[in-house]
């Protein structure tokens, strides 16, 4: 019986202790991608924010948000939320660019202000049957292209980043790219923001 006790009290030491590492690992990771954007020169890669459930048709009407899918109030709150995290850390966004989609493009207005968004098509989800995996070149252009003091931040699909990245974003996580090493690669990740 003692022998049970001992490794019960074993188990509940190691659960406890990771759920002690856990939280610290991801705010140090947190803190390491935060600490890279101060530098500048860094595309984030950002989801929009969520939606209410349910489909909506692929393309038509993309200027037309009246008739388009778009935030939740949660979603609306948690892009808003967005916008104050990266002005509280006094992160420098030299460019914000949305994908045509509302959902995005409201994204993007509510973080960082409607006058500062520009869309760009190539921000779009793969739509009419195009492969998923495939990276605008666009995209990749305007990632090895930007050299400015302060960062550029894109919101776009989770497909598009899971293209990019291997892997869908959590909500409220943001992808850090920089070009790839041989021009013309997709560009690479270089780590990963929690933001919610």
């Amino acid at each position: 019986m003692i022998t049970n006790l001992r490794r019960g009290a074993f188990a509940l030491f190691v659960a406890m202790s990771i759920c002690v590492i856990a939280p610290a690992a991801k705010s140090s990771a947190t803190e390491a991608a935060w600490a890279r954007l101060a530098q500048g020169g860094y595309t984030i890669l950002l989801g929009y924010a969520r939606t209410p459930g349910g489909g909506e048709p692929l393309r038509p009407d993309l200027g037309n948000c009246e008739n388009r899918k778009g935030l939740s109030d949660r979603g609306i709150q948690e892009a808003r939320r967005i916008g104050m995290r990266f002005a509280a850390r006094a992160v420098s966004i030299d460019a914000v660019y949305s994908g045509e989609f509302c959902r995005a493009l409201r994204t993007a207005e509510l973080g960082f202000g409607a006058s500062r968004v520009e869309t760009r098509a190539y921000l779009n989800s793969v739509v009419d049957g195009g492969d998923p995996d495939e990276i605008p070149l666009e995209l990749i252009k305007a990632v090895d292209d930007f050299f400015g003091s302060g960062n550029q931040l894109m919101v776009t699909h989770p497909e598009l980043i899971r293209a990019i990245s291997g892997t869908t974003p959590r909500e409220g996580e943001a992808i850090i790219i920089a070009p790839a090493i041989e021009p013309g690669d997709p560009p690479r990740v270089v780590n990963r923001l929690l933001l919610d």
